[in-house]
């Protein structure tokens, strides 16, 4: 199974119980399709970088979790369904030690002994 992260914006107007509703209900769809949900971030209410539907703002959750491919597909078909999200983005996961740029001490100490000379 492959590590994916799924972020998606939920309408502003929703009570903090509808949020807990949709919450649950995105994670039960991955489970329905044999993934495994490992993190759940609610980063709440924020300013959207550019207006949706003549809305400003809307409430940020992230979904890390591992599943088969097939479930991306149909997991992101059943959320643009849904009228209380107002958009959906899922990429793969990457551990944040392969992000990083991978630094020779011994050439670094090289380069800067050359630029002395």
């Amino acid at each position: 199974m492959t590590k994916y992260e799924t972020t998606f914006i939920l309408e502003p107007g929703l009570d903090e119980v509808r949020v807990n509703e949709e919450i649950e209900r995105v994670s039960q769809w991955i489970k329905d399709f044999g993934g495994q949900v490992t993190e759940v971030q609610r980063w709440g209410k924020r300013r959207l970088a550019y207006e949706i539907g003549r809305k400003r703002d809307g409430i940020y959750t992230l979904i890390t979790y591992e599943a088969p491919g097939a479930t991306v597909r149909e997991l992101e078909r059943r959320m643009k369904l849904d009228e209380s999200i107002m958009r959906v983005l899922t990429v793969l996961h990457v551990p944040p030690d392969l992000t990083r740029p991978q630094v020779d001490p011994e050439a670094v100490a090289a380069a800067s002994e050359e630029a002395d000379e």
